[in-house]
């Protein structure tokens, strides 16, 4: 029985976290990673069962890809069904760090994907939103650098695992995104246009939202936010 859990709907957030060897709790007020006693990592039920659902999707996401025909099959083909070549293994390289947190590569780099305070800040969505990031990331890339190419400026970096994680957590499983925008300023069109104020929500949109993130400085991204009915 997950600590906290509600048998009917959602699990309500329980923030107590507790030590398995002194069999102490502390609240989060307390800001303990590690036990104070014995120093081993402390445990929240809710936040395991997120660390576990992340694991799984790194798992599932893995594929098979042939180098030759250029086309990829379920990780467990070994052989290219099509040239019957060896085909290549590819994962998402990450790890859960001794304090509970998940690292993994994020554009050759390690990146800390989800922690404790991401987790806390957000319980209900948080681990939805690592999902979606590395999910959508070659969508963002590919819109960040058409949007630019299309009014002859130099695409900017790549965006970082922060910057994506700013704009995948507007959606969650109630708002979904559906359309994104990268400008490098907010000219007067956009600010003359009260549906487009910077991490405001002003007026509905065919049942959404348009919401602007800055990104980073020159980078913007406008974003349409639709909210979907759950029956």
């Amino acid at each position: 029985m997950i600590i906290g859990e509600n048998m009917g709907g959602l699990i309500s957030f329980d923030n107590t976290w507790y030590c398995d060897k002194c069999n102490e709790n502390f609240k989060d007020e307390d800001d303990f990673i590690y036990c104070p006693y014995c120093g081993d990592v402390l445990k929240n039920d809710w936040y395991q069962r997120h660390l576990q659902s992340i694991e799984e999707f790194f798992s599932e996401s893995a594929k098979s890809v042939c180098e030759d025909c250029v086309e990829e099959f379920d990780k467990e083909f070994n052989f290219c069904p099509l040239c019957s070549n060896e085909l290549k293994k590819e994962t998402i390289p990450f790890k859960i760090e001794k304090d509970n947190s998940i690292t993994a590569d994020w554009n050759g780099e390690k990146a800390c994907i989800f922690d404790k305070d991401m987790f806390i800040s957000d319980p209900h969505f948080s681990k939805d939103t690592v999902i979606k990031c590395f999910e959508d990331k070659d969508y963002f890339d590919g819109k960040l650098e058409s949007d630019f190419k299309e009014i002859n400026i130099e695409p900017p970096e790549k965006l970082n695992y922060k910057e994506t994680y700013s704009i995948a957590r507007l959606g969650t499983s109630t708002d979904e995104i559906r359309g994104i925008k990268f400008v490098p300023e907010l000219n007067e069109d956009i600010l003359s246009d009260e549906r487009f104020k910077p991490w405001k929500v002003i007026n509905p949109i065919n049942n959404g939202q348009c919401i602007i993130v800055n990104v980073r400085k020159n980078l913007y991204a406008k974003v349409i936010v639709e909210h979907v009915r759950v029956f």
